[in-house]
């Protein structure tokens, strides 16, 4: 839950620090006294994108839309903001979540979320490190919902509606081995049709294919081949300077007369001698049969490589052609052997396909009538559990819309069937009758914003079995709604915050009485300067807003006693 918030210089606000209860925390305050700008803050540090100014200024100035502060030409700076949210951390599964168990070290029981702009950078942290902005809206995402009018419109949204049944069905396991199979089964689908596809008009594309893999199979073209080949020409067209070369080594090496053959034996002798005066350069003399013989060895291996030179012009134009025959290919099939290679299977392939296309396509078609059973199993299963569920939801909604003053409503969850498709095979939407005598119809052609604020609020009830969400914060939610039903509002909204924190903003002293905790916001300008001030109200001060909410800006008796009886109530009803 959010523990605390601390606010420096954002929109009107400059420096304030304010805790909240772990049940129901409501704002009032007259129009434009700011109640918002603390909502907005919240989005800012949970890593949203703000549209209007966020930073203050000194004076009145133009602000980006990216939630930064500019100023134009001499105009004033915007001040550093910075946003500061303290979130306590008890539940188990939350603490356990890869998102979260990162920023948390033994014994932690608080996730500090921080974000700061300045001169239109912005920085985030959580327990101290640096994040970027979709870190702080990971995290974000499974610490607080909020909702606002925006929210209201998704609930219309087919997607939306059956993302809600499925959570309250439990289906995810289920949905996930179902997806498994009908990927499978979709690629199957793909397959048989691209066969079918391949047997119109395959003759021509096979004949190509058949020419070029036989062209590539005649070349016989290896790996290293060119290389090979290359080095031989070389060799062939050289072969007369190479002849030279080899028989003026010979001679330097192995001559009768002046050679290294002739010194190496006078040096032998030398040795020798040298040995019988000297025995200590006995090993001397074995270091030199070790040369002796490696100058032997490569005499043979001279004699040999001279043995082999030869110029066969013949073999120079067998040379010549094949490097053609192999150059030919590569400029066709790619400029390497590998890819000459990789071109020669994927065509052998594509060859395969065509000419086998009915083959393939009636064992794809076979498979694909052995699969469907099992896929439409799984997915009766799905459709089974989400009407069981439409139909608990149908008895829930109409009681909780009943309870917020809609008593003859009449909701349907409508389900129709379908191909099977990734997520089942159910098109749903959700169905609605306010009063008795109207026909029932889809919830976007029906319902009035006062009734999609309390439908929301019923699904939100529905929902809190299965939606973890540690806080809820409804912006607008009792738009549309008249005193009369707000008790009714109200007492859901404390009911909701029995087993969660809710933050709302309103406008109606009948919601606001069932607050734990009750901010006062008003608007102050000083000096030229406008600024947002957020009050915690207890006691007669509580009764005298409570009494300006009803009567205006100057509370009277009567509304200082209808404030009390109030409070009186909703303390009564806890």
């Amino acid at each position: 839950m959010l523990k605390e918030l601390s606010i420096r210089n954002f929109a009107l606000i400059e420096s304030m620090t304010i805790g909240f209860s772990p049940r129901l925390n409501v704002l009032t305050g007259e129009t434009g006294a700011g109640k918002s700008i603390l909502i907005d803050a919240i989005r800012f540090v949970l890593g949203e994108r703000m549209d209007g100014v966020s930073c203050r200024f000194d004076q009145a100035a133009s602000g980006g839309s990216d939630g930064s502060a500019r100023s134009s030409g001499s105009g004033p700076e915007a001040k550093p903001s910075a946003v500061e949210a303290i979130f306590d951390i008890q539940d188990k599964k939350l603490r356990q979540h890869p998102a979260v168990s990162q920023y948390l070290e033994s014994g932690d029981d608080y996730l500090i979320l921080r974000r700061e702009l300045s001169e239109g950078r912005s920085r985030g942290l959580i327990n101290g490190r640096n994040v970027n902005v979709s870190g702080l809206k990971e995290i974000g995402a499974l610490l607080i919902d909020i909702h606002g009018q925006y929210d209201h419109q998704l609930l219309f949204e087919p997607s939306a509606q059956m993302e809600l049944i499925d959570r309250l069905a439990k289906t995810e396991d289920l949905r996930e081995t179902y997806a498994e199979i009908y990927g499978n089964y979709e690629g199957l689908l793909k397959r048989r049709d691209g066969f079918k596809q391949l047997e119109e008009g395959r003759e021509r594309e096979a004949d190509l294919l058949k020419y070029q893999i036989g062209e590539i199979e005649r070349s016989g073209v290896e790996e290293g081949e060119e290389e090979k080949l290359k080095e031989e020409m070389v060799r062939l067209s050289n072969a007369e300077k190479l002849h030279e070369l080899v028989s003026s080594l010979l001679t330097a090496l192995n001559d009768d007369r002046v050679s290294a053959s002739i010194f190496m034996g006078r040096a032998q002798r030398d040795l020798a001698e040298l040995a019988r005066i000297d025995e200590s350069t006995a090993g001397l003399k074995s270091e030199f049969e070790s040369v002796e013989l490696g100058l032997e060895e490569m005499i043979r291996s001279v004699e040999d490589y001279r043995e082999k030179l030869s110029f066969d012009p013949g073999r120079l134009k067998e040379i010549d052609e094949r490097l053609d025959t192999i150059a030919m290919v590569k400029r066709k099939y790619g400029s390497s052997f590998e890819k000459v290679r990789q071109f020669l299977e994927e065509a052998k392939k594509r060859y395969d396909e065509l000419v086998n296309a009915a083959v393939y396509g009636n064992e794809a078609d076979r498979k694909i009538k052995e699969m469907l059973p099992k896929l439409k199993k799984m997915a009766d299963e799905i459709t089974e559990k989400r009407k069981k569920t439409g139909a608990a939801l149908k008895r829930t909604i109409e009681k909780e819309l009943a309870d917020l003053g809609i008593a003859h409503a009449e909701f349907a969850c409508w389900f129709e069937k379908k191909d099977p498709g990734i997520s089942g095979q159910d098109a749903l939407e959700f169905m609605i009758s306010p009063n008795p005598g109207q026909p029932i119809l889809s919830l976007r052609k029906i319902v009035s914003a006062g009734e999609v604020s309390r439908v929301m609020l019923a699904m939100k009830r529905a929902l809190m079995k299965v939606d973890p969400m540690p806080t809820l914060i409804f912006d607008e939610i009792d738009a549309n709604i008249g005193g009369r039903l707000g008790s009714v509002t109200g007492r859901k909204l404390k009911e909701i915050s029995e087993d969660r924190q809710v933050l709302l903003i309103t406008h109606l002293p009948q919601i606001a009485s069932f607050a734990d905790r009750h901010f006062k916001v008003t608007k102050k300008v000083a000096q030229s300067r406008t600024t947002t001030h957020y009050q915690v109200v207890e006691g007669e001060e509580r009764v005298k807003e409570l009494a300006q909410m009803m009567s205006g800006k100057k509370e009277t008796e009567a509304s200082l006693k209808h404030a009390e009886e109030m409070l009186a109530k909703t303390s009564g009803a806890e």
